[in-house]
């Protein structure tokens, strides 16, 4: 096999290399809703941002932006993965400076931000808030963008490959450092309903490079606003862990990306009584409610 193939091969292995079990435990207690209320500070809105896409959230920032929101609603990609087939042909960011006025980033006719919540992270250590966000392409499907503010504009910074057709979804899963490079990574799902694919990333502007994959997963229910059903948990000692539900959102899971490349199962996979319907980050684990309107706490030991 000549170099260059045999080099392509084995990177392809790497990627999907087969998960590694681990002695551990996830664990799920009964809870009160009141686990997975996180008390939020209420703030005005903008007057601008009165106007944003129904049912989405606008954000408060903590650096260099002090809100972002999508707007524009349309229906020029009839796609209903997120309950309603009304998407943001906008982005629209205020920044911390004194008197600062809405600028806006506007998608052309094909594509969409098939997304309800802007994400914030510096990614790069730079002090600024980056922007991440689901965009749909009308041909080639969905795709991991990060957007941000420079010289009192926003910007595309960097962008991951497209789901690779028409009404191809993907679903972001957080922001860690999952491969211990000190610099941090992006993970999402692409399509959670049709064979569900956790993807990390590289930021590497202008790509979003990915370089680890793993199948069988889920993070979001069709149809269904809620997008978070997947938490990362730090762990001293250790490389960030991704709890996420499989395909059929009745199983939990704790996966590890972990050197030389390979997942690390850090337990056995944790059976729930009844369908995830969202999962809120805490400290160890996370708070997960059911379709049945159970809630529980999770937790994750070594």
């Amino acid at each position: 096999m000549p170099h260059s193939l045999f080099s392509l091969h084995l990177a392809l292995l790497c990627a999907f290399l087969p998960v590694v079990s681990q002695a551990g435990t996830l664990t799920l207690k009964a809870a009160t809703p009141a686990c997975g209320i996180a008390a939020v500070q209420q703030m005005a809105l903008p007057a601008a941002a009165q106007h944003r896409l129904a049912q989405s959230q606008a954000v408060v920032g903590v650096r260099d932006i002090a809100w972002v929101w999508l707007g524009s609603p349309t229906s020029r990609y009839p796609h209903a993965a997120l309950g309603s087939t009304q998407h943001a042909a906008s982005l629209h960011v205020i920044s911390t400076q004194a008197n600062a006025q809405p600028q806006t980033y506007t998608l052309p006719l094909h594509r969409v931000f098939e997304d309800r919540v802007p994400r914030l992270a510096d990614m790069d250590g730079d002090g600024r808030d980056e922007i991440i966000l689901v965009e749909a392409d009308a041909q080639q499907g969905a795709a991991l963008v990060v957007f941000g503010l420079r010289n009192g504009a926003v910007v595309e910074l960097a962008r991951a490959p497209h789901a690779g057709s028409t009404f191809r979804w993907l679903n972001p899963v957080g922001v860690a450092d999952f491969d211990g490079d000190g610099r941090l990574d992006l993970a999402s799902v692409t399509t959670p309903h049709i064979g569900g694919v956790l993807t990390l990333h590289h930021y590497r502007p202008p790509l979003l490079e990915p370089y680890a994959r793993a199948t069988d997963v889920s993070n979001h229910r069709m149809g269904e606003q809620e997008q978070q059903l997947a938490v990362i948990v730090a762990q001293p000692g250790q490389r960030p862990a991704i709890l996420i539900p499989d395909m059929q959102l009745t199983a939990l899971q704790a996966l590890r990306w972990d050197a030389p490349g390979q997942w690390t199962e850090m337990a056995r996979p944790l059976a729930l009584p009844a369908r995830a319907e969202r999962f809120t980050p805490l400290d160890g684990g996370g708070c997960l409610r059911l379709t049945d309107g159970s809630w529980w706490r999770v937790t994750v030991a070594p």
